[in-house]
């Protein structure tokens, strides 16, 4: 049963990661561009902060799978 979680979990992480990194042009319309973004990685930092965040999203998923990450 706990394997059964964790994969849901996994497949759920990875769904919203993808999404974050595929729909980034459209989240930054609708949440705006961030100064902080902007000022550290540079032109289109705003994207560029979206995709990581999707990647970062993407891996906590698949630690959640190997269980090396113990929230569930």
């Amino acid at each position: 049963m706990l394997f059964f979680k964790r994969f849901i979990a996994f497949i759920i992480f990875i769904i919203i990661g993808y999404l974050m990194v595929k729909y980034r042009e459209r989240i930054v319309r609708i949440v705006g561009k961030s100064d902080l973004a902007e000022k550290y990685l540079g032109l289109g930092g705003s994207y560029n902060m979206w995709v990581i965040i999707g990647m970062i999203t993407m891996f906590v998923g698949a630690m959640i799978l190997l269980g090396k990450c113990h929230y569930l």
